[in-house]
């Protein structure tokens, strides 16, 4: 298995914010990949509860959870 490597995003400057013309709270992009990989994730029923006894089985729930959502999604643009 391969470790996933995250780095934190760069956080806009205030003066980058004004040249923007923008104020306040403003999201950062990659932190919402992450959000929407995990929402994807709860729709699998497979995946609501954890009884798996080991690693690899709950990986490979995990890897078929994701392959059956790009599965759907490339029946869907044919």
């Amino acid at each position: 298995m391969t470790k996933i490597k995250f780095e934190l995003s760069a956080k806009p400057s205030k003066q980058e914010k004004q040249a923007q013309g923008k104020s306040g709270f403003i999201p950062v992009a990659a932190r919402w990949v992450i959000e929407r990989s995990n929402a994807w994730m709860e729709r699998c029923k497979i995946l609501v509860k954890n009884f798996e006894r080991t690693l690899a089985g709950a990986t490979a729930k995990l890897n078929l959870c994701f392959i059956r959502l790009m599965i759907k999604r490339l029946a869907a643009s044919c």
